[in-house]
């Protein structure tokens, strides 16, 4: 037997699919062949946050007498999040840009000042405090560099992060720096937990939380290890390490949440899906040139076939007697659905086989024909299909085109800056790009505020004179001139030159 083959079903209809032999059935008449306007309806498609209300409640797992918020109906939302964009031909590069952007050219300690009734940061050089940030390596930990990238790109993926703090053995009797230094935590494993019991009857709030469980969740069993929540005021009562939480405040949510994700998820699923859509046309449906249409009377009166010699094996089997086949299958004494399925497939497959190959060519086709209850006569019928696959591509590039432009656009990053442009060509306009650029850079302040958050709340417990004097941690980006606007010396391609 030929195994060199492929049957794919959907529902009623399938493909089958063989080296240089491929056509589409369908089992029963009246069935309308899939279009694009269902393409991208398939379940696979619809975002989970906007399902039942069951999905938009707060749900928990008990875990070592803590009562543990799930993040996402399925506690997989990090997952999901990450492998949707990774999986995306454009959100990669986005993201990447968004988190240079904020980063800019790295972590640096600032005043705030108001000069000329503008608020400013003026930047300085204070030697403790980089003292402290470069001895995280030699103490094992990641630099603070590779500490704030991370921070920020967990950010931007989950709208929020996790932050583990060390503290110096000395904490306790007042030797040396509080804090020796803070490591990134991954989300997927970070989950906000409370002793409290009644979270399914009454009202939790964000204060409730004050444990943090650790563990690979995504597996049914795993070894938990629980931190305490982070907290300015208890500072005095930790011990080796505590785990702190930050966010931007997303509606009815404890955990941070990007929005902008949540919102476009539909088209970034979409987007996913869509080479594939393209690749599998190509490969398949091409070079199908004929549909088969096999009639629901036939399915039955096979059916009803096996079936009776079911039966009939059932008084041999009493016998002792060699039990019957069906066309070479093993039918057994008890009817099966799944042996009318196998049977229906070798019969796809023997149509296959006749009509592929050049030694077939130019041959008859016949089928068996008989009369169903009413007088009408049932066999299959072969219909050539016409493939308007130029139609079908337009219509999947040009959905891609609009998805494209809504990734653009709830990322927030213009076309200008983004080298993206809405014919998926590299923009090329200067005063565009200064503009836009300079633009977002301007509303970056929140970001930064609290990507920076662990850092400051450090410096205030490292070095309280200098926090009480202003000084503060955030990242350094330098706004470029206009070209026009800088002299003829000291313009970019001068320099180069």
């Amino acid at each position: 037997m030929d195994k060199d083959y492929q049957i794919e079903m959907y529902g009623n209809a399938g493909c089958y699919i063989s080296d240089g032999n491929t056509f589409t059935f369908q089992l029963g008449e009246g069935l309308e062949p899939m279009g694009i306007d269902q393409l991208f309806q398939s379940p696979t498609l619809e975002s989970p946050f906007g399902g039942t209300l069951w999905q938009q409640q707060h749900h928990y797992l008990g875990i070592q007498g803590y009562q543990v918020l799930m993040r996402g109906f399925n506690n997989q939302l990090c997952d999901e999040v990450t492998k949707e964009i990774k999986e995306n031909r454009l959100l990669p590069r986005l993201y990447s840009k968004e988190i240079k952007m904020l980063y800019g050219h790295g972590l640096a300690v600032y005043r705030q000042a108001i000069e000329d009734g503008k608020l400013v940061r003026k930047f300085e050089d204070v030697p403790e405090v980089s003292r402290w940030l470069d001895s995280w390596a030699t103490m094992g930990l990641p630099p603070v560099e590779e500490f704030c990238k991370q921070c920020i790109k967990n950010f931007y993926y989950f709208g929020d992060f996790f932050v583990k703090w060390r503290f110096s053995r000395g904490k306790a009797v007042g030797l040396g720096l509080p804090v020796a230094g803070l490591e990134a935590m991954e989300n997927r494993y970070c989950r906000l937990a409370t002793t409290r019991h009644d979270v399914a009857s009454e009202l939790v709030s964000y204060g409730d939380f004050r444990q943090v469980v650790v563990g690979r969740f995504a597996y049914g069993l795993s070894s938990y290890a629980v931190y305490p929540k982070f907290s300015l005021d208890e500072v005095a009562n930790y011990k080796f390490a505590a785990i702190s939480h930050h966010r931007e405040k997303s509606v009815d949510e404890f955990y941070g949440s990007n929005e902008t994700h949540q919102g476009a998820r539909p088209y970034i699923q979409g987007s996913n899906k869509t080479a594939r859509y393209i690749n599998s046309f190509l490969k398949n449906s091409l070079a199908a040139k004929i549909h088969v249409i096999i009639p629901n009377a036939w399915i039955s009166s096979k059916r009803t076939q096996i079936t009776k010699l079911c039966e009939e094996n059932k008084r041999r089997k009493a016998k002792n007697a060699d039990l019957l086949k069906y066309n070479g299958i093993d039918i057994g004494t008890e009817f099966k659905e799944s042996t009318l399925v196998r049977y229906m497939r070798d019969e796809i497959r023997k149509f296959g086989t006749y009509l592929s190959g050049a030694d077939n060519q130019g041959k008859a086709f016949t089928s068996v024909s008989f009369m169903d209850a009413q007088g009408h006569p049932q066999e299959w019928k072969v219909e050539t299909i016409d493939l308007k696959y130029k139609e079908y591509i337009e219509a999947l590039i040009s959905y891609d085109k609009r998805t494209e432009q809504a990734l653009l656009s709830s990322v927030g990053l213009d076309a200008a800056i983004s080298a993206v442009d809405k014919d998926g060509v590299i923009s090329k306009s200067g005063s565009d790009t200064y503009y836009n650029y300079l633009i977002y850079i301007m509303s970056l302040t929140s970001e930064d505020e609290v990507c920076a958050e662990p850092l400051n709340w450090a410096m205030r417990l490292n070095f309280p004179d200098l926090y009480k004097q202003g000084y503060r941690l955030g990242f350094y980006r330098e706004v470029p001139q206009r070209q026009e606007d800088v002299s003829p010396g000291d313009r970019l391609n001068r320099q180069q030159s």
